[in-house]
């Protein structure tokens, strides 16, 4: 079956490919719905209707099994948000977007207003900020944090988390030790998976 399918040698985790995404995607997609990825011996879905079939056959492509690209963080994130399906993924879901939905804003749109009306004024009495860092930053990790409880300790390290958690997907087993060091360990990334469970079983 692989021999008949579209394959490529292209790797779109260099850092050239990951600095200007855009022409890999385009030979990609090029060469068929789902290619053949050589140096990763995986298919690449490459066009909106595969993705689309994939997304919507959870039986055919399930997430529990892991969705990363290297058998150990797929072993250490199993039974996360990401990694799981059905009402599991549901209660583990519903942890996290129940205090997020338009209803559950409404009682607190004027302290968001507050909040980035203050965060407005600071950096225009500054003079020069950073758009990224200094203002895109800050209401994510701020209110955010406090509507789905998160505590303050760690909340600096947040995005930082976020970005390099996301490298997790990567089939490169140097990385992902470097990555899990950093985000605290397996125990960590454990714990992660039980505070969620906890929030929602309360």
């Amino acid at each position: 079956m692989i021999g008949a399918a579209p394959w490529s040698v292209h790797d779109p985790y260099t850092d050239e490919a990951l600095l200007d995404p855009w022409p890999g995607y385009k030979q990609l997609r090029d060469a068929g719905p789902a290619v053949w990825l050589a140096k990763y011996e995986m298919f690449a879905l490459t066009r909106y209707d595969s993705v689309r079939r994939a997304l919507e056959d959870g039986e055919s492509f399930v997430s529990r099994n892991g969705v990363m690209m290297n058998d150990r963080m797929n072993q250490v994130l199993r039974g996360n948000t990401l990694c799981s399906d059905g009402a599991e993924h549901d209660a583990l879901r519903d942890v996290l977007g129940r205090p997020l939905t338009p209803r559950a804003l409404r009682p607190v749109r004027d302290e968001i207003t507050a909040e980035a009306e203050h965060v407005v004024d600071r950096l225009v009495a500054q003079g020069s900020f950073d758009a990224a860092t200094d203002l895109a930053n800050h209401l994510p990790v701020s209110v955010v944090s406090n509507l789905i409880g998160l505590p303050e300790k760690g909340r600096e390290r947040m995005l930082m988390w976020a970005e390099e958690l996301f490298k997790l997907l990567r089939a490169d087993q140097r990385q992902d030790r470097r990555v899990v060091s950093g985000a605290g360990g397996d125990d960590g990334l454990r714990h992660q998976r039980g505070s969620a469970r906890q929030a929602e079983a309360r």
